[in-house]
């Protein structure tokens, strides 16, 4: 019965605010378009971890203070740790270190730049910042925007089609258009968030790890999914992707896409909105898919 679980969904409470750039942030871009294949390959099913682990609470951007040059990051934790943050646009090696203490599941690392690196994220505003957080003789990756200051940027927008499918749970991709013929490469995540862990992503490969599909896009969307020209498109999907029960997951969907322009990358990602596929209007009033 679709019925039942959704009108469970539904009265379950969001997280604050939607995630920031996936893993990333399009730092990892394939080499090349590659051989976009005939037809829409079968999806690789996934599964959220049953388990607790650090992550963002404040998943889209973070300040530097220009003054101080010091920043800091939210975590959600579950004892103390470390955090080293790294952005290849500024720097080969790790930008910044430093210790926190986690207090009732919730830590704030706060990080000094150096004044060169300072002045280089000045000069670029903003940078897609990786964090690598070490607790418990683990390590978890986490991604954020880190800016100089300045504004954050706008919260993303959705894409016009595609969905996360709350009830069968799978990830839908939209049917990239184009206004002439062109390869394109997507990837597709599923961003998911607990009070004990923040923000986590989940891509075709397990967490934080995705691969890049090849395809065609033209004016009538992609063509790969549109077989000897049908109307209706066949898109690919990631999933039935496994949800562990009682721990109050919320889940978002997003797509990342690279248009390969005379074979130059153009690099874009937004969220897909959630709910069935009757119910998949852009930017509509339920972007997650909550299980209690």
């Amino acid at each position: 019965m679709i019925a039942k679980p959704l009108l469970v969904l539904a009265l379950a409470a969001a997280p604050p605010g939607l995630p920031g750039p996936p893993p990333g942030g399009g730092s990892d871009l394939p080499r090349s378009p590659g051989t976009a294949p005939a037809f829409v390959p079968p999806g690789a099913p996934g599964a959220i971890p049953d388990a607790s682990a650090p992550g963002l609470l404040d998943a889209r951007s973070v300040a530097l203070n220009r003054s101080r040059r010091t920043f800091g990051v939210r975590l959600a934790c579950q004892g103390d740790g470390s955090l080293r943050v790294r952005s290849a646009r500024l720097a080969t090696t790790d930008l910044a270190r430093a210790r926190y203490r986690c207090a009732a599941g919730r830590a704030t690392a706060r990080l000094k730049l150096t004044p060169r690196i300072a002045k280089r994220l000045a000069r670029r505003r903003t940078v897609v910042a990786t964090g690598i957080v070490s607790q418990g003789g683990r390590d978890a990756r986490v991604t954020f925007e880190l800016t100089a200051g300045a504004r954050p940027s706008p919260a993303k927008g959705f894409w016009t089609d595609g969905h996360l499918d709350c009830a069968t749970r799978f990830l839908v991709e939209p049917d990239f258009t184009a206004r002439t013929q062109i390869p394109i490469s997507t990837r597709g995540w599923v961003a998911w968030y607990t009070e004990a862990s923040g923000w986590h992503w989940l891509g075709s490969a397990g967490e934080n790890a995705g691969s890049w599909n090849p395809w065609t896009a033209s004016v009538s969307g992609v063509q790969q999914f549109h077989p000897n020209g049908t109307a209706v498109p066949v898109p690919w999907t990631l999933g039935p992707i496994a949800v562990p029960p009682g721990r109050g997951i919320s889940a978002t969907g997003v797509y990342e896409i690279v248009y390969w322009v005379g074979g130059r990358p153009d690099y874009q990602w937004q969220y897909v909105n959630a709910g069935t596929a009757g119910a998949v209007a852009a930017g509509g009033a339920n972007p997650y898919c909550v299980y209690p």
